[in-house]
């Protein structure tokens, strides 16, 4: 359930914790995780109302406050809950598919567009909010990799019905300085889009 004022994809918390752990007074140095996408990372540098983080994926970017949580154990009713188990793969943003087990080419992206390896509770959000999340998850790794010069991003996005397909497509189709088409056949089988980036 939403807070009042706020985005579609905020929770409910306890009276106190948002102020407590969601705004603390940010540090440099400082871990952080992100609130609402996977991952983490390194406070850089601290403003009125943005934070700039190093993120584990190696880019910089910046965070409204309230979009952090201070990385490590909460205290909970007297005892402390440990942080979750890092796990690699839902860190990247991708899960293991047959492509990882094939070889890479340098310079060569993988993004994992699967809802269920974005978010932790999967079932917390309605369809639409859930393909609002998959596309920012793709534009915000092509903006990255566009950054880093990577030159080719392959956009999993599975099967399924094709919305997934077809909206990813229609963003790519309003973005300039790129191609896509149908990724390896053999790689990916029909759920994957590549995108070269020129």
């Amino acid at each position: 359930m939403p807070l009042s004022g706020e985005g579609h994809s905020r929770r409910l918390l306890p009276q106190g914790f948002r102020r407590m752990y969601l705004c603390p007074m940010w540090q440099k140095g400082q871990q952080v995780r992100f609130l609402d996408e996977p991952g983490g990372g390194i406070v850089l540098a601290v403003s009125a109302d943005r934070i700039r983080v190093l993120r584990d994926d190696g880019f910089e970017d910046d965070y409204r406050p309230d979009e952090l949580v201070a990385a490590g154990e909460l205290p909970l009713g007297g005892w402390s809950a440990p942080a979750p188990a890092q796990n690699p793969s839902r860190e990247s943003g991708s899960k293991q598919t047959r492509a990882d087990k094939a070889e890479r080419k340098p310079g060569e992206w993988e993004i994992d567009l699967h809802f269920d390896q974005l978010v932790d509770y999967p079932k917390n959000y309605l369809p639409h909010q859930k393909l609002e999340k998959q596309l920012r998850v793709a534009q915000n790794a092509l903006d990255r990799a566009r950054r880093s010069g990577v030159k080719r991003v392959i956009l999993i996005h599975g099967v399924g019905q094709g919305r997934l397909k077809e909206a990813v497509h229609q963003m790519l189709e309003r973005r300039d300085g790129l191609r896509f088409y149908d990724a390896s056949f053999a790689r990916y089988g029909q759920g994957a889009t590549e995108v070269e980036l020129y």
